[in-house]
């Protein structure tokens, strides 16, 4: 019977056990730390945790997540206990892929044109402008940020073009892609905007919409002016006379 006994109590454990270490006040929360937040308030998502002023750390763990969860601009949490009195919540944010024109402002959107509830007066937004948050566009932006973060962060401004083509500006030209953009589009891109780079040569534009292949349009030369020259008076020669 006391085997018995004893393997209940072990198997059990995990119900009764967080119930009866929550009652001592040793395992108090007395600190939560907060990971991978960059735009979202620290304080905003331990507030969400709802933890009242005697709260323990072997509390209900998924509660809490759910609640971090429910804030705008939170893609995933995790809270995990560090005993005897420390939450570590880890956050996972909705990535900004562009900046929109709002009504009071720029507004930070995502991939699917959706506000983002970040200030970009409080805390730096990198991330392209855009006129309009069109969906293809910000679809095309988001293949760039995930497959080369460098390239993406170059990216001053984007727009849409004729025939279901994008632009991006950068400081060095532009690049011009078709949608949906195909990261290996990126690839190549970014490969041959580094090459033109490491060998010292300037280029306007990379249009990437044919198929396994990357155009590069030089910069117009601009027109030499040539001065005009007079031309040589023709000196008649002198009349000679008569003696």
């Amino acid at each position: 019977m006391a085997i018995a006994a004893g393997l209940v109590g072990v198997l059990t454990a995990p119900l009764w056990g967080p119930w009866t270490l929550s009652r001592f006040r040793f395992f108090d929360v007395r600190r939560v730390e907060v990971r991978g937040a960059r735009y979202v308030a620290p304080a905003t998502i331990a507030g969400a945790l709802g933890l009242t002023r005697e709260a323990s750390v072997w509390a209900n763990t998924k509660a809490m997540e759910r609640r971090v969860a429910a804030l705008a601009g939170v893609r995933s949490v995790d809270v995990a206990r560090r005993l005897p009195g420390t939450l570590v919540v880890t956050v996972t944010e909705v990535e900004p892929v562009a900046l929109a024109e709002g009504p009071a402002g720029l507004v930070p959107v995502d991939e699917g044109g959706r506000p983002l509830p970040y200030d970009p007066a409080a805390v730096p937004v990198d991330a392209p402008l855009v006129e309009h948050a069109d969906t293809a566009l910000l679809a095309a932006l988001a293949t760039v940020r995930i497959t080369d973060f460098g390239l993406f962060a170059d990216i001053a401004a984007a727009r849409a073009a004729a025939g279901g083509a994008v632009v991006l500006d950068l400081e060095d030209g532009r690049l011009r892609v078709g949608t949906p953009l195909d990261p290996a589009v990126v690839h190549a891109m970014a490969a041959v905007r580094r090459d033109l780079a490491a060998r010292g040569q300037r280029w306007a534009e990379l249009d990437g919409r044919f198929r396994g292949w990357v155009v590069v349009r030089r910069p117009a030369e601009p027109m030499r002016q040539v001065k005009a020259q007079r031309p040589a008076r023709r000196v008649r020669p002198a009349r000679r006379r008569a003696a």
